[in-house]
């Protein structure tokens, strides 16, 4: 049976509050922001299957050892 290697997403959301003239201000002002100045919003959101390739280095591998 082929070995598959599957790449997945799972998005996750932050936000930061910033003071700013206007919403664009706000956009670049938060942009220059480093990661850690950002708070994580919890989701229940599932990792997705993106890109999915055939293995195979993996399964001629597998082949050799069985």
């Amino acid at each position: 049976m082929p070995i598959y290697r599957v790449f997945g997403t799972k998005y996750q959301n932050y936000y930061t509050i910033v003071s700013a003239a206007d919403e664009y201000e706000a956009a670049t002002i938060a942009n220059s922001r480093p990661s850690i100045d950002w708070d994580e919003i919890p989701t229940d959101d599932e990792i997705e299957a993106t890109d999915v390739f055939l293995d195979d280095d993996t399964s001629e591998d597998l082949q050799l050892n069985m």
